[in-house]
C-alpha cells in the first residue's frame, strides 16, 4: 500500500476495495507482497496485486471506476493497472478460467489489513514468485522466495522446491537459492 498513507487509511482503502469486488460478485485472490503475510512473511509494498479471471475484466473495470480509480495504461494480456491520487496502485493479474479455478481450489482464507481475503496456498505463491523472478529478475522476488522458504520450512535443497523452481523459473535460480542457504 502507499507508504505515505497512515495505516488507518490503508486499511480503509483495502477494505473498501475488497468489499466492492465482493459486492459485485467478482472472484479474486490476493497475491503479491500483501499475500505474503498469510504465509508468515511481512513485507512493505506500495501496491495491491489481485489475481483474477481475464474474462471478468469488464466487471472489475466498472468496479474500479466506481471507486474512483483510473487506468494507468491499457490492459495487456497479463495484467491491468489502476491508480488514484494518494492511493495504492491496484494491479489485476489475469488468468484463464482453468488456471484461476486451480489456484482458487487450493487457496486459503486470511486476514490482511483488516479484511478477510483468499490467498493462494504456499506452493502457488512460491510458483508465482519464481515465475516473476524468471521473467523480470526482480531481486525482491528472490528475497520473497527465500523468506517464504525460511518461514515455512521449505527446503531449497529438497525435491519439491527443485520441482517448483525448474517448472516456473530455471536451474540458474535453483542454484542461486541453494548457494545462499
Amino acid at each position: 500500500m502507499e507508504p505515505s498513507q497512515p495505516m488507518n487509511e490503508r486499511v480503509e482503502e483495502f477494505t473498501r476495495l475488497v468489499e466492492a469486488l465482493r459486492a459485485d460478485g467478482i472472484p479474486f485472490l490476493l497475491v503479491g507482497g500483501l499475500s505474503l503475510s498469510a504465509h508468515h512473511v511481512e513485507r512493505t509494498t506500495q501496491d495491491v496485486d489481485l489475481f483474477c479471471r481475464k474474462d471478468l475484466y469488464p466487471r472489475f473495470d466498472a468496479a474500479m471506476k466506481r471507486l474512483g480509480y483510473g487506468l494507468l495504461h491499457e490492459p495487456t494480456e497479463l495484467y491491468v493497472r489502476y491508480s488514484q491520487p494518494g492511493r495504492a496502485i491496484v494491479d489485476f493479474i489475469f488468468a484463464d478460467q482453468s488456471t484461476f479455478a486451480q489456484m482458487e481450489a487450493s487457496a486459503r482464507e486470511s486476514m490482511v489489513l483488516g479484511a478477510r481475503v483468499r490467498t493462494p496456498c504456499l506452493e502457488d505463491v512460491v510458483a508465482m514468485k519464481l515465475f516473476a523472478l524468471e521473467q523480470g529478475k526482480r531481486l525482491k522476488d528472490m528475497a520473497d522466495v527465500a523468506e517464504l522458504a525460511r518461514a515455512n520450512g521449505l527446503d531449497v535443497h529438497g525435491p519439491e522446491f527443485e520441482r517448483l523452481c525448474l517448472k516456473f523459473a530455471s536451474a540458474r535460480w535453483l542454484n542461486l537459492f541453494r548457494e545462499t542457504q
